[in-house]
């Protein structure tokens, strides 16, 4: 679903028009609640990316990456993985034993806000109908007080979909238990 197709969405379930005029009048209300139900989802889905980046001697910055970076979760060269560690101010992440070949790093994100309509939020396509029910009950929660007790309902669901998220299962290792002794 693109932006629009949520803000559309939304508006039909809090039975307001959505003509070209009201979408203009509630496009920065919506999207707002839209980018939380987005931030949201993402933390519970646990979103990760793997991306190649350049390096010196082992040494990149996160703003290399495509995304904001929440957590590096491996940095590997030619199929090996090697240890890493940050820098003091915690922007840049060493690599020990790199060699000159870039790096692949898999990393935790943070998704792009959507603005334009045609924005598509970067969580899977299945989680988009949580967006729209997030979307509505916090209109509805911020609307008049009569009308607050209805939002209570579509925060239910929106809870019930999110525990139904499973984070992403990572690789093998990932899952291993180590008898240390």
């Amino acid at each position: 679903m693109t932006l629009n197709d949520i803000i559309v969405s939304a508006l039909a379930q809090l039975d307001r028009g959505h003509d070209a005029q009201s979408l203009d009048v509630w496009r920065d209300k919506l999207a707002r609640f839209a980018n939380d139900a987005v931030l949201d989802l993402a933390e519970a889905f646990r979103l990760r990316r793997t991306e190649s980046v350049a390096h010196e001697n082992g040494l990149f910055f996160l703003e290399a990456l495509s995304h904001a970076c929440l957590s590096v979760l491996s940095v590997s060269q030619n199929g090996k993985k090697l240890d890493y560690s940050f820098g003091e101010a915690g922007d840049c992440v060493y690599a020990r034993g790199a060699d000159a070949s870039e790096l692949v790093v898999c990393y935790r994100f943070a998704p792009k806000s959507v603005s334009a309509p045609t924005d598509v939020p970067e969580v899977p396509e299945w989680c988009h109908g949580l967006i729209v029910t997030y979307v509505v009950g916090r209109e509805r929660a911020s609307g008049e007080v009569n009308l607050q007790r209805g939002g209570n309902v579509y925060f239910q669901m929106y809870e019930a979909g999110k525990r139904q998220i499973r984070p992403h299962p990572g690789d093998g290792a990932a899952h291993r238990l180590v008898n240390r002794w």
